[in-house]
């Protein structure tokens, strides 16, 4: 059986920085799942329907004004709609790592904070009135933007204020205090940057100072899982990823994933998602 992949798009080497309102970007119906290399934010500033929705990471997550999405290079994402144009209003920004990071390493922990989408919901609900504060730089970044001669050093420097200003908004949306957040955000980071080799809980709790029992404890209370589930679910997602989006063997996935032995994976992923890898794939990709 031929197995058509999920389509993975590039911005531009040109320009590094997309910025366009909504009712411009596109005007057909439900976009398929894909996926591509570059971040991106949506801003959705006004809706008329209230069952359109949008698919990240297989999940769907219904379309509402007042929601920001923060989209990471490489999720799977799916718009389902009637008519974007005449539904919605609000804006969509592209940027690739290499922009947005030249000369300014300190960016990185920003995205992660702002883009982190494992294991958490791809977006934030905004306070009207606060968000009024981010369309003067809005105005100021697509002025520059739509310039025939644009200034990359004052684009670069506009997109990383904005992203403070989202980091705030996001800060005062969710209300969280408790430090123990904090621990969570940290753990997010590590499982993203080791899953695929380093799946024991005991690596993760060293790393954080904290035996393996009070970071079972401190990761419960918040998210209901234990740590092991967390990664549990980083490897799967990843797995389902690959398998929709690249032409690889569940062989290859497997070992990629720290698997070696591709039979133990395909049960692995099966006690998840009550399905072996090829059923899934064939499931998805029909």
């Amino acid at each position: 059986m031929d197995i058509e992949y999920i389509p993975s798009y590039e911005i531009s080497h040109k320009r590094q920085l997309r910025i366009s309102l909504i009712k411009n970007r596109c005007k057909n119906g439900i976009i398929p799942i894909h996926r591509h290399s570059y971040y991106e934010i949506v801003i959705i500033t006004k809706t008329k329907e209230k069952n359109e929705n949008h698919e990240i990471d297989f999940v769907s997550y219904a379309l509402k004004a007042g929601h920001i999405y923060f989209i990471s290079p490489n999720q799977t994402h799916k718009w389902n709609y009637k008519n974007y144009q005449e539904q919605f209003d609000g804006f969509i920004i592209n940027f690739n790592e290499p922009f947005i990071l030249e000369n300014n390493n300190n960016i990185k922990q920003l995205l992660l904070k702002l883009f982190n989408s494992f294991n958490t919901i791809p977006y934030f609900i905004y306070d009207v009135e606060k968000f009024k504060t981010i369309f003067p730089i809005m105005d100021i970044l697509l002025n520059e933007y739509n310039k025939e001669k644009q200034n990359s050093l004052i684009l670069r420097s506009l997109l990383e204020t904005l992203l403070y200003y989202m980091e705030e908004l996001k800060i005062d949306s969710s209300q969280i205090i408790d430090p123990k957040f904090t621990k969570l955000d940290k753990l997010r980071n590590l499982i993203e940057e080791n899953f695929k080799q380093i799946k024991d809980v005991e690596f993760y709790s060293r790393k954080m100072d904290l035996s393996s029992k009070r970071l079972n404890e401190i990761i419960k209370k918040i998210s209901g899982i234990t740590v092991t589930s967390m990664i549990h679910q980083r490897v799967i997602l990843e797995a389902k990823r690959q398998m929709v989006s690249q032409d690889k063997t569940i062989q290859t996935i497997a070992y990629e994933l720290g698997f070696n032995n591709p039979s133990y994976f395909s049960r692995f992923f099966k006690k998840y998602e009550n399905m072996t890898p090829k059923e899934y794939s064939i499931k998805m990709l029909k």
